[in-house]
């Protein structure tokens, strides 16, 4: 608000929710309503849906319902929320403000080479020194304690011993990764830091798939523990909180599918009142256990045939020495002829033996369970990295594999030092048919002729040129078997297809050369490296990386370092991250809200000062923006204020702030979704009732502004735009048509 403008005086609505008919006295928190003051019903004022044949004269107010509290010396009573009565002739202006994007972007920068031009790579002469200047700033950075808003990093760089522009702008990189914000957090936390490569190929390698799971839970650790508890081989991640929901995602092998989380009720004592709907009744009586030889397999129906038993009580504990351990419950003390004719009913039955635990209450039970599909996103892939270790023979001069197997566990340990390649057989038998590969997600076919040689023959004849192309990967036969020869890093994922021959595929071979003297060998294992996700082009895929086993003996492992190409075009990609912090309802009197993210600016390759000692680089390096940082615009958070000022005008008291348990008793949480985008609709009034002054009229405007969640907005609009018609003034529309009833 503000002189010589309309007051502004704002309403919020719950879910969207609009009454058209009945009475305001029902009027349900955060639902919005325009009610005829003239005409009460016995539900109150008499909400409306249109303006068609009412009297000009007629008086109405906007009213949006609250919570029900009962009026005490401390709370105000649940009458609604209410505008000042008008005319639709004191209706002068109707205007609607939407969010402009749904979608939030970040910063995106190449410095070098673009993709298109290749005067814009990064290149460099033996000797040359420079420097690349970051600076990153934000919200971001200010949370770190950066009153400016902003941090600046110099990175020195330049070529060692004749490197060439692929090991000198893969250092670089590697360093920027390494650089640290204030308080040690890594700027890996703020940013994307990728290394751009014309001679990348398509991504290779072991298929992840990212899985998410949505479930309308608490959100905190208890949640957390009941999803992972039911993925013990996976480690179950919180990814997003949207509204009351929980998103969860697992990363597996894409080759892996997830069962259904499933969640059930759990059961009740049942006490005199009959079971709920849904629920069974379990009879009270008294437990057992049973022993009998079942030899591992389930004999529960066998067990229950035992006199008196309670159907669905039966339970299998396990199994010892070939006796399975069982409970169940009968409605009464077994004697012992029902035990007599038990046993003798069979000689499985003969080895069972009966003994009184306890007695129980009986219990309302309901079996059923909800169960919650994972649904499949972005599928990125892992690859393996080569690493050797060279190491004295013992002390009788022979090989420490053995030794040097058992303290890795987890890794394949070989003797001989990593070539940096690898092999992988593939087997066709069968005498019908086609053969059929896919490599690299490429499938590649062959018609059977003649014999499974004949077809490997042919095989790679017809396909062998492609592969090379498409992965660097070799393909040779020899009788029925095709193998596939590739660098280790990246190694293709080969899968066989049903087409009548059988493509039985054998493990990846990391291929080794002996290395024996001067009293020691070598030794060599592979270890798998970190996820890559697609990129819209192969340039920006991201570099594998793996971590070195620990040292063995004090000696260290070095990883294989494959041959620097001397012609890529190299660049840097850096790529701004999302900053959201969502305190939940409990926190967000104390916690700032943020949906944003870190601004990058970039320059580099100028003289930082004249030295004749050095070779003076002055090839400032191109940067080319991808994309520039823009925030989502009407977002529920920043609204918050506006609903306390709301909430003290129409009420006027103040939002208990800090006080969870005040602000639940008085119903005063929050009809607001933080990171929900809403639509405001502004419908202005002319006030120009009697004035307490000489002039004897006052003649102001008000403002009232209906919030509203985006995709929940199109019936106010309709009820917006019917009184727009009959007001004389244009509709609006905040997106695409909408129907109006």
């Amino acid at each position: 608000m503000g002189l010589h403008k309309p007051f502004d005086r704002d309403m919020f609505l719950l879910n969207g929710n609009v009454l058209t008919t009945g009475g305001s006295k029902n009027l349900a928190k955060g639902q919005f309503a325009i009610v005829d003051t003239q005409n009460p019903t016995s539900a109150g004022a008499r909400a409306i849906s249109t303006f068609t044949g009412a009297s000009r004269d007629a008086i109405y107010e906007f009213r949006v319902g609250k919570s029900k509290v009962a009026g005490t010396r401390t709370a105000q009573n649940s009458k609604p929320y209410s505008s000042i009565p008008w005319k639709v002739s004191d209706i002068v202006d109707i205007k609607v403000s939407a969010p402009k994007t749904s979608t939030q972007t970040f910063d995106d920068l190449i410095v070098g080479y673009d993709g298109v031009n290749a005067s814009t790579a990064l290149t460099f002469e033996d000797g040359d020194i420079t420097r690349l200047d970051l600076t990153l700033s934000g919200e971001p950075i200010a949370a770190l304690g950066e009153v400016n808003k902003e941090y600046k990093f110099s990175i020195d760089f330049g070529v060692i011993d004749g490197q060439t522009n692929q090991e000198v702008v893969e250092a670089a990189v590697k360093r920027i990764k390494e650089l640290t914000l204030p308080t040690g957090v890594s700027i890996l936390n703020y940013i994307d830091v990728k290394i751009v490569n014309d001679e990348n190929l398509g991504l290779t390698g072991t298929a992840y798939t990212f899985s998410t799971l949505t479930v309308v839970d608490s959100g905190d650790s208890n949640a957390l523990g009941m999803v992972q508890a039911q993925y013990p081989s996976y480690r179950v991640v919180a990814t997003d909180r949207i509204g009351q929901s929980t998103v969860y995602t697992i990363l597996h092998p894409s080759t892996a599918s997830l069962a259904d989380y499933s969640t059930t009720l759990a059961s009740t004592i049942k006490g005199c009142a009959s079971c709920p709907g849904g629920y069974t009744e379990l009879d009270a009586g008294l437990v057992y256990a049973v022993t009998i030889e079942d030899d591992g397999a389930d004999l529960s129906t066998t067990v229950d045939d035992i006199a008196g038993f309670v159907t669905g009580t039966v339970v299998r504990q396990g199994n010892v020495d070939g006796k399975g351990v069982y409970t169940l419950v009968v409605t009464a003390k077994l004697t012992d002829a029902q035990i007599a004719t038990f046993i003798a009913a069979s000689a499985v039955k003969s080895t069972a033996t009966f003994t009184l635990v306890g007695d129980v209450v009986a219990v309302c039970s309901n079996a059923t369970a909800t169960t919650t599909a994972w649904v499949a996103g972005t599928t990125c892939y892992a690859s393996q990295e080569a690493y050797n270790i060279q190491l004295k023979d013992n002390e009788c001069g022979a090989s420490r594999l053995t030794e040097l197997q058992a303290a890795y566990p987890d890794l394949v340990i070989e003797e001989g030092v990593a070539t940096g390649r690898a092999s992988r057989a593939i087997t066709i038998t069968g005498s019908s048919g086609d053969m059929s590969l896919v490599i690299a997600g490429t499938t590649y076919t062959t018609t059977y002729d003649t014999s499974p040689t004949v077809t490997a023959t042919a095989f790679v004849t017809a396909h062998a040129a492609a592969i090379l192309a498409a992965t660097e990967a070799t393909v040779t036969s020899s009788g029925a078997v095709i193998t596939v020869t590739a660098d280790t890093e990246g190694f293709p994922s080969i899968t066989a297809v049903a087409g009548g021959l059988t493509e039985t595929i054998a493990a990846i071979n990391y291929l080794t050369a002996t290395a024996v003297g001067g009293c020691q060998r070598g030794y060599s294992t592979t270890v798998t490296t970190n996820i890559v996700c697609d990129e819209c082009s192969d340039i920006f895929l991201d570099s594998f990386t793996s971590v070195a086993p620990a040292d063995y003996d004090f000696v260290s492992w070095t990883k294989f370092e494959a041959t620097p190409s001397a012609d890529a075009k190299m660049g840097i990609r850096l790529t701004g991250k999302p900053f959201i912090q969502d305190p939940e309802a409990f926190m967000q009197d104390t916690v700032p809200f943020y949906e944003t993210s870190t601004k990058i600016s970039v320059a580099g390759g100028f003289i930082d000062e004249v030295n004749y000692s050095t070779n003076q680089y002055n090839k400032p390096f191109a940067v080319k923006h991808l994309s520039w940082a823009t925030d989502r615009d009407h977002l529920g958070a920043n609204l918050r204020w506006k609903e306390d000022e709301a909430r003290a005008y129409f009420d006027g008291e103040v939002r208990r702030h800090d006080n969870l348990f005040a602000k639940t008793v008085l119903g005063q949480e929050s009809v607001l979704e933080n990171r929900k985008q809403y639509v405001d609709y502004t419908v202005t009034v002319r006030d120009q009732g009697y004035a307490q002054s000489f002039s004897g009229r006052r003649d102001t405007s008000i403002n009232y502004v209906i919030h509203v969640e985006l995709g929940r907005h199109a019936t106010i609009e309709g009820l917006v735009n019917k009184l727009a018609t009959a007001a004389g003034l244009a509709p609006v529309q905040a997106f695409g048509a909408i129907a109006v009833s």
